[in-house]
């Protein structure tokens, strides 16, 4: 099944909570609110303004530009309608908001003759089900349709036709009286009329779940397919214009199972088109079925020619076939091809990954001299974003345009701050590769990306963030990249130059490091693998020497000892070493523990994910007497999370329980100030996005800032303090580009005036 690609907000190991925005009561016993919010967002990173991740196919005018849709990215990080010239320029037409205007556009676009474009998006509307939109030539978007997700439908995965009199039609891939997806038409005046409603159930003999959209003959018939439905591999449908629905063929799997696309049909009532899986060699199939409704399949796919035909085909008045394969070929990431009308096929170009493209989700079209153009879903010339192509007559390919990552990153999640005041952090995403950069935020907010990760073999998707030796060199970790691509422990000279220390093998030495590093005196760093991927240990506990050389100290084995480390060390001064697991312990809900120098763990706490927490995505810290505290994302009172103390005895103490309103899923740690304050934020909760807030040692919290998206959200790492008692943070989402922010709450050691 074709998932959604739709860039993910990930929380390792804590899944995005449901937004309910309901009026809440801030009057809780425990609870005060501070008295107004007095955040200063010091640097806006800034979204992929181009797009990315286009989808859905093209269509081109007569001064050859090209239209269409990326479903991903955008000033509002929701998708955009955009339009590349002939020279390869792409200006964005319009980026959606995820609101009320409609948000991720899985479809492409068709145009009248003033030039008005008309389509569709999966998500967005007044109910969040999608909407059907129309976009005039300034720009300016009008929504004709917004589902409702019941009787109307939901979420239309297709575009929609548009006849003589400017009446649409489309599909949507749920809802509906029959919860199974709809066919509609809406008319000039945005009245919505459902054609017919499909039953939900893939064993349902009229079809079910409409992926594909419609195509319209000149008597005002529709024809289209279901991806399930008939004997649970989807069916070709007709709907006349008198209403009549008929099931035209029922796939069975080896005739063909799963069509994802629509059909085209010729001038004698033929019907053509592909399915993703089923046929001789299960990679899917090209078929005609007759007037009668008699199927013959001209063509099964290999893995060799290209697999899983996700996007239907074009032809030429030779009676050749053209289209695209999401898989296979001499990379395994798709190809062009033509299949003539004798069952042969040639490829015309198969992706190689790089500069080309990769995954190319949707079909081709022609130009007069038979140039095909297209979109990959994925690759390009460095963010791995897709490009548009053309695929010349005698099979050359260009890359016509490249969508661009944020060069200035996205998505923060770690920092520090030096005695000048400079910020310092990584963001997992954006930079020259879109594999996340090393930033620093001046204290005019004036930012400087100080390096650019490729991924291999440099590293990417820094999350740990960066700490500074006294020559002011960097150190952190990468959750990819790497030689093996399982990460990698960095360090960047003063002078900007990177060098890989380490990179993980997802053998003993586990993988994908979530967290960053601490370093003794004698220059050897300490750290944490996840484990996430190894089939041998869940994480490890790891000494890095000024050799390069790694030290397994522990290896997690997920069962009583813990596993899964996403939080960091820290360490004392007699050189033993402090952390969580997410799971494991003798509960299974994670533990707190301390391995001495020679590695020899010791399981202070294991969570039993009731009152007293469960699931610590963050690290702790310690007193001077020896009490440890922190963290868990779940359990408590409220299911929201904990913050804990713990003694050195051993002894769990639940100083304060997360609600919703006060802010939950707490997925980092806590600081604390000299009176005993202690400082965090929450991922969720608040005004739906996160809260910074302040435990006293009285237990009782005040929220300093709640976070509403414009200001910020999703504070995933916690928040460090100056000697004035000013806090800083990032936030993994939110601001003016929905990338994320750096922000400071002056003073923020008391509730605000």
């Amino acid at each position: 099944m074709k998932s959604k690609m739709l860039e993910t907000k990930r929380v390792f190991g804590v899944s995005k909570l449901t937004r309910t925005m309901l009026a809440l009561t801030w009057v809780l016993a425990g609870v005060r609110a501070a008295h107004g919010q007095s955040e200063i967002v010091l640097h806006n990173f800034g979204s992929l303004q181009n797009g990315g991740n286009p989808s859905a196919g093209l269509i081109r005018d007569s001064a050859g530009n090209l239209y269409g849709t990326a479903s991903a990215d955008g000033s509002g990080d929701a998708g955009v309608v955009f339009r590349v010239d002939t020279s390869g320029h792409q200006t964005v037409l319009y980026s959606f908001s995820g609101g009320a205007d409609g948000g991720d556009p899985q479809a492409g676009v068709i145009a009248d003759s003033a030039g008005n474009l008309y389509g569709t998006t999966y998500y967005g509307g007044a109910s969040g089900f999608g909407v059907v939109y129309k976009l005039d030539s300034t720009g300016l978007e009008t929504v004709l349709h917004s589902f409702t997700g019941g009787a109307d439908g939901a979420n239309p995965e297709a575009g929609v036709v548009r006849d003589s009199g400017g009446n649409l039609y489309g599909t949507t891939y749920r809802g509906g009286v029959g919860l199974g997806g709809v066919v509609y038409e809406l008319d000039a005046a945005g009245q919505e009329t459902v054609l017919h409603s499909f039953t939900s159930g893939s064993g349902d003999s009229g079809g079910a779940s409409p992926y594909a959209g419609v195509i319209l003959d000149s008597g005002g018939n529709l024809y289209g397919t279901t991806l399930l439905g008939g004997g649970g591999a989807g069916v070709v449908y007709s709907l006349k214009a008198d209403g009549d629905f008929a099931v035209l063929h029922e796939f069975t799997n080896t005739d063909g199972n799963g069509p994802y696309s629509g059909v085209i049909r010729d001038s004698v009532g033929k019907v053509y088109g592909t399915t993703g899986f089923g046929g001789i060699h299960n990679k899917g199939v090209i078929y005609k079925l007759d007037p009668s409704g008699t199927e013959t399949v001209l063509y099964n796919f290999t893995e060799a020619g290209g697999s899983l035909p996700y996007a239907g085909v074009i032809t030429d008045s030779a009676g050749n076939f053209y289209g695209t394969t999401v898989s296979g070929g001499t990379s395994n990431l798709g190809v062009v091809y033509k299949v003539d009308a004798a069952g042969l096929e040639t490829v015309l170009h198969t992706f190689a990954g790089g500069a080309d493209g990769e995954a190319p989700n949707a079909g081709v079209i022609a130009d007069s001299v038979g140039n095909l153009y297209g979109t990959t879903l994925h690759g390009g010339s460095s963010a791995s974003l897709g490009v548009v192509y053309e695929i010349e007559s005698d099979g050359a390919e260009s890359v016509l345009y490249s969508f661009p990552p944020s060069t200035d990153g996205k998505s923060p999640e770690a920092g520090f701050r030096d005695s000048a005041g400079n910020l310092y952090g990584t963001t997992s995403l954006g930079g020259a590769s879109n594999q996340g950069v090393i930033y620093k935020v001046e204290s005019t907010g004036v930012e400087k990306v100080l390096y650019s990760f490729k991924g291999a073999p440099d590293g990417g998707q820094p999350y740990g963030g960066v700490f500074a030796d006294p020559a002011g060199n960097l150190y952190g970790t990468s959750y990819s990249g790497g030689a093996y691509n399982q990460g990698a422990i960095y360090e960047l000279t003063a002078t900007g130059q990177e060098t890989v220390l380490y990179s993980f093998t997802g053998v003993l030495d586990g993988d994908y490091p979530r967290s960053g590093v601490i370093r003794d005196s004698a220059g050897n760093l300490y750290g944490t693998s996840t484990g996430a991927g190894s089939e041998i240990s869940s994480g490890a506990a790891y000494k890095l020497d000024t050799a390069g050389h790694l030290t397994v100290l522990h290896s997690f084995t997920g069962g009583t000892d813990g596993g899964y480390p996403y939080s960091g060390l820290i360490a004392d001064s007699s050189g033993d070493l402090y952390g969580t697991t997410s799971v494991g312990g003798t509960y299974g809900q994670g533990t707190v523990y301390k391995l001495d120098e020679q590695g020899f763990e010791t399981v202070l706490y294991s969570f039993t994910g009731g009152n007293d927490g469960g699931s610590p995505q963050a690290g702790v810290i310690r007193d001077s007497s020896g009490n440890l505290y922190g963290t868990t994302a779940y359990g408590g009172n409220d299911s929201s999370g904990v913050l804990y103390r713990l003694s050195s005895q051993g002894v769990e103490t639940v100083l304060y329980n997360f609600t919703f309103q006060s802010g939950s899923t707490p997925t980092s740690g806590v600081i604390r100030d000299a009176d005993g304050n202690l400082y965090g934020t929450t991922a969720d909760g608040g005004n739906s996005y996160g809260v910074v807030y302040k435990l006293d040692t009285a237990g009782v919290e005040t929220v300093l800032c709640s976070f509403d998206l414009s200001n910020g959200g999703m504070p995933l790492a916690g928040v460090i303090r100056d000697s004035a008692g000013n806090l800083y943070g990032t936030t993994y989402a939110g601001g003016i580009g929905n990338a994320g922010v750096v922000f400071e709450l002056p003073g923020a050691a008391a509730p605000q005036p």
